[in-house]
């Protein structure tokens, strides 16, 4: 089974960093959570239950400790946008400012949208998946995913016409 967890680590670590970014706006804080998961993974293993898929099972302790992690650290997400090493300044502080706009409009999703959404636009996984780790159906997941776009455009649409370009 320990060659089976460094398959696991190997295959999900950046995927599983990049969805705990998404939701915590910080970098460092994702990289401490995601190791974290890691952690706790191992020590749960022997109650692991084979009822879910082990990448199900990972996110949703990633999950669970981000929001722990969000309920002790409540403040705003940085934001830390980036652009082509090639990119006129302009362009750098188009990206940046598109970046955290973007940022600001997705941490102003209710936390069921914003998880949604985050697993299944940028962690790329099925509905059918999204759903089961939020413990919900796969339509469910989908009216959300459907919903948290909306809501997600109108947000940043709003904030958008708040800013001068």
């Amino acid at each position: 089974m320990a060659e089976r967890l460094e398959d696991l680590y190997a295959e999900l670590h950046e995927p599983i960093f990049r969805f705990l970014a998404a939701l915590t706006g910080d970098p460092d804080a994702a990289e401490e959570l995601a190791q974290e998961t890691f952690l706790q993974a191992i020590l749960a293993l022997p109650r692991f239950r084979r009822e879910s898929s082990a990448t199900t099972w990972l996110y949703a302790i990633a999950r669970n400790l981000c929001r722990k992690h969000l309920a002790r650290n409540r403040r705003p997400p940085p934001d830390e946008p980036t652009a082509s090493p090639f990119a006129s300044p302009a362009e750098v502080m188009e990206v940046r400012d598109e970046r955290a706009l973007l940022a600001q409009a997705l941490a102003a999703l209710p936390e069921s949208y914003r998880e949604a959404l985050v697993l299944r636009e940028y962690q790329e996984l099925s509905y059918a998946e999204v759903g089961q780790l939020l413990g919900r159906s796969e339509n469910w997941a989908r009216v959300t995913c459907f919903r948290a776009r909306r809501m997600l455009r109108e947000a940043y649409l709003k904030l958008e016409g708040g800013h001068a370009r």
